[in-house]
């Protein structure tokens, strides 16, 4: 099996931008303060940003700059104001959910790639030519496509496909979830003049993850359902023979060793599998998932607690 396909891993800080370069990651995504869908302290400044790119540079790799929030209109000459910075700092690509922005960056600096955030719900054919007609460069699939509507997807539209490799499955699409923003109404203005609305990622916010709990009529703690981690793993042969051309790590609210230990797994599987004739022991690879699995998920599991929990305290108990 031979087929290019690159590794992004997140770039939390500086320095989990350095560590997921040295462990082999193809390029890293960043999210600029008060524009992705991250609360602001796993966001970052530009000056951090500019020096990951800086980075980047030197290493031969890539940076995307994830600005996926939907903005008002009065924020757009916010939004190019920093597009051009960006721009001028030769950042490698921007992570996008509103057509319109989509539209502007590749009218205005066609120099970049634009993405398509997961948050956009790009899910069947007319949405992936609509957007490839009006220039983007790739689609990042919501966690919902199966294989089989991926390989559909790159049958019929020439347009580059990436895929999570860890992602909590929501039973929604990301972009339509608005199950947060019923716990917590509350707006925020930062020193730029950009408003956020805490109860929602898609305006700058915070998923709450309150789907991830079994809720009752009384409050208490509150209890996570199981999320299998693993159905990426065994699609990964069938990614490469659909032709998906990114696959992603999530996971900028993680450790930096816990992000570096994935990206190395990661960045080994892929070695191997791209090696024409190389047959993949792919068990004893499942082996070592299981391994790092158990430090995600502990990392993964108290951060989800902690946020359901203080959507537990604030919620009135019933009449």
């Amino acid at each position: 099996m031979e087929n290019k396909v690159s590794l992004l891993a997140p770039g939390g800080s500086p320095e989990m931008a350095q560590a997921a370069f040295l462990a082999g990651a193809d390029a890293v995504y960043v999210g600029a303060l008060g524009w992705s869908r991250r609360t602001a302290r796993y966001e970052l400044p530009d000056q951090d940003i500019g020096a990951i790119n800086q980075l980047a540079k030197e290493m031969g790799k890539g940076v995307r700059v994830a600005l996926n929030t939907n903005f008002s209109p009065l924020e757009m000459d916010l939004f190019l104001k920093k597009v051009e910075r960006f721009a001028q700092w030769g950042v490698h690509g921007l992570i996008l959910t509103d057509p319109g922005a989509m539209f502007l960056v590749k009218e205005s600096f066609p120099q970049l790639e634009v993405h398509v955030s997961a948050g956009a719900n790009a899910i069947n054919l007319e949405d992936l030519r609509f957007y490839r007609e009006i220039g983007v460069d790739m689609v990042v699939a919501p966690c919902n496509l199966t294989v089989e509507e991926i390989t559909e997807i790159k049958r019929y539209v020439d347009v580059g496909i990436e895929v999570f490799l860890h992602s909590n499955t929501c039973f929604t699409y990301l972009g339509k979830c608005l199950m947060s923003s019923y716990f917590r109404y509350q707006w925020h203005r930062d020193q730029e003049g950009k408003n956020h609305f805490w109860g929602s990622p898609n305006r700058g916010g915070y998923c709450h993850r309150v789907c991830k709990a079994q809720w009752s009529m009384e409050k208490g703690d509150p209890v996570l359902l199981k999320n299998d981690m693993f159905l990426a793993f065994s699609n990964i042969p069938r990614y490469l023979e659909a032709g998906v051309d990114c696959l992603k790590i999530q996971g900028r609210e993680y450790s930096i060793d816990l992000i570096s230990d994935i990206v190395s797994f990661y960045r080994s599987l892929l070695d191997e599998l791209t090696q024409q004739g190389k047959e993949v022991d792919m068990a004893a690879y499942l082996t070592q998932l299981e391994e790092i699995s158990m430090k995600r998920d502990a990392q993964r599991n108290s951060r989800t607690h902690t946020v359901l929990q203080e959507v537990v305290e604030e919620i009135p108990l019933p009449l």
